[in-house]
């Protein structure tokens, strides 16, 4: 009577076990699959990041910590005709502010420790769908530090793949399980993280926070005062070569672009910082530079509002050495699109000559029992 071998049997057993583990290993790869789609369906539907369409179905949420991951899309499907571009001292600028005083309808793009290269990224951006007839760019002279393609540590992650026009490299985010979870917020109407719904004034902050004079110098060392916001030291060079790499060549491959370069009024405590840094001299060359590289440009006006003494002399209007109220916001485009204070190579050393002499008159407030020794 014949019966089965050991062997036989053991190449049964085994053969089924693979058939099994196979079986498992598509499920479990379609399970996978089904899952990924599902999330990616959600995150497209929803966008709560705007990257494909303007909120329509939902109030738009703007995050505190991503600027990085909406304005690519506020640049390329908000409608308007003026966009503003600068760090966290513009976030609290109304877009019907900036219409109002620059042309209409406007969209702020503004970001904290906003860096050049970034700033060229986001002029990418604003190209893809938008032809704009001005663009006002507020410049930070920290902007400029570092290498060409430098950005600063602590400013976050910034997604290059939604800068582009390319939706098949958006899988980081339309696969991502915090968009996912800000997807399901919105579709389950939860507020469980801070968040703005207001348009017209997405990274509005200014009516969260205090302004004057004892904010300014609450915790503050006269004797090292870059301690709080620990800027980079800056070179003509280095500064020069960013300029080139990153702003001069989009300012002169769109002539029917109107662009306004703005240098902000920083509180006199900033040029007490540059002086003590020894960052004073860099900063009116690097200024001088400016005016002579965009000579040639009919299309490019640099406005100059670092010398007016009853804004930068009045810590009232400040909450630290660089961050101001929202009315100086409103005065800043203001001026800046009505070209006042409009810098040039015929000017820019009365200009620099007028800021030194004031910031050699401004006496310094007293903190506490810190002396101040220029």
């Amino acid at each position: 009577m014949w019966r089965p071998s050991s062997t036989s049997i053991s190449d049964d057993v085994a053969g089924a076990l693979s058939k099994r583990w196979r079986a498992w290993c598509w499920s479990v790869l379609a399970a996978t699959i089904v899952a990924l789609a599902a999330v990616l369906a959600v995150n497209a539907l929803v966008d709560p990041f705007q990257q494909y369409r303007l909120a329509s179905t939902h109030p738009p949420r703007f995050y505190r910590l991503h600027h990085r991951f909406i304005d690519p899309g506020l640049a390329k499907n908000a409608s308007y005709e003026t966009a503003l571009i600068g760090s966290s001292i513009m976030e609290s600028t109304r877009n019907d502010t900036i219409a109002a005083a620059c042309g209409g309808p406007a969209v702020n793009l503004s970001m904290p420790a906003i860096s050049a290269s970034e700033i060229r990224t986001l002029l990418g951006a604003v190209y893809l769908a938008h032809d704009p007839r001005r663009v006002v760019i507020v410049l930070d002279f920290n902007a400029l530090a570092g290498a060409p393609d430098a950005r600063q540590d602590d400013a976050g992650p910034l997604p290059t793949y939604l800068y582009d026009a390319n939706v098949f490299n958006d899988l980081p985010y339309l696969l991502s399980g915090v968009v996912l979870r800000k997807s399901l917020s919105v579709l389950l109407n939860r507020n469980d993280e801070a968040f703005t719904t207001d348009a017209n004034a997405p990274w509005f902050w200014a009516n969260q926070v205090t302004f004057g004079r004892a904010e300014v110098l609450r915790g503050l060392d006269l004797r090292d005062l870059n301690a709080r916001f620990r800027q980079p030291a800056r070179t003509l060079d280095g500064m020069r070569a960013s300029f080139e790499r990153n702003l001069l060549p989009v300012l002169s491959a769109h002539p029917d672009t109107r662009f306004d370069l703005v240098w902000p009024p920083y509180s006199m405590l900033v040029w007490l910082d540059f002086l003590q840094r020894d960052q004073l001299d860099v900063t009116f060359a690097f200024k001088r530079y400016m005016t002579q590289a965009i000579a040639r440009l009919s299309n490019v006006t640099i406005v100059d509002l670092q010398a007016h003494d009853e804004i930068t002399g009045n810590l009232d209007l400040y909450r630290d050495l660089y961050h101001f109220a929202p009315q100086v916001n409103e005065w800043i485009v203001a001026r800046a699109c009505a070209h006042i204070d409009a810098e040039d190579v015929s000017n820019v050393e009365r200009y620099e000559r007028d800021l030194r002499a004031r910031l050699a008159a401004w006496q310094p407030p007293v903190v506490g029992s810190a002396s101040w020794n220029r």
